[in-house]
């Protein structure tokens, strides 16, 4: 089995709990691509504070938005049970490509939000999503504020240097 440890990886999936009793497991979507999963074969289960898990998918279906997962040795419920508050993840060049405008969320944690004369508003933290809109939590030097994810404030997107350029009312970090 080749390592899936040396490369980025990105969150598809977090196990929530377990499924019935032969090992299978239940997990929240962490991606708008839930189709993924029936060609997923090799998978690394990452959580903090411990050790990545290799591990081979067998099968898996959907049930009540979220995805039941069955891993090829893991066949008893107090397998399963070790499995929870993983994330299942897949290695960046797995990554479904994004019609032009559109961003992955991890993508923009770690970015500069800087102003159109070069103010330094902070980084972004977190991506939140509000109903169908989408918030930028922004750590600033004073303190959090948010910062809406429309067109009207982020004026360019550039992934490479790692920075957001903006046009935010004046007053909007305060809030």
């Amino acid at each position: 089995m080749k390592d899936l440890t040396d490369h980025p990886r990105i969150s598809v999936a977090r196990i929530a709990k377990t499924q019935g009793n032969r090992g299978e497991v239940a997990a929240d979507l962490l991606t708008d691509f839930p189709e993924r999963f029936t060609r997923l074969r090799q998978v690394l289960l990452e959580k903090p504070g411990e050790g990545s898990l290799e591990l081979v998918l067998e099968s898996c279906w959907f049930h009540k938005n979220r995805v039941i997962l069955r891993f090829q040795g893991i066949n008893s419920i107090d397998q399963a049970k070790k499995l929870a508050g993983y994330e299942v993840t897949v290695s960046e060049a797995e990554r479904v490509s994004l019609p032009a405008g559109t961003y992955y969320q991890h993508d923009l944690r770690g970015c500069s939000l800087v102003g159109k004369s070069g103010e330094d508003y902070g980084e972004v933290i977190e991506v939140v999503q509000y109903g169908p809109n989408y918030l930028l939590r922004i750590k600033g030097a004073a303190k959090e504020f948010l910062v809406p994810f429309v067109d009207n404030y982020l004026l360019e997107i550039n992934l490479q240097e790692r920075v957001l350029r903006c046009d935010l009312p004046e007053g909007l970090e305060e809030l």
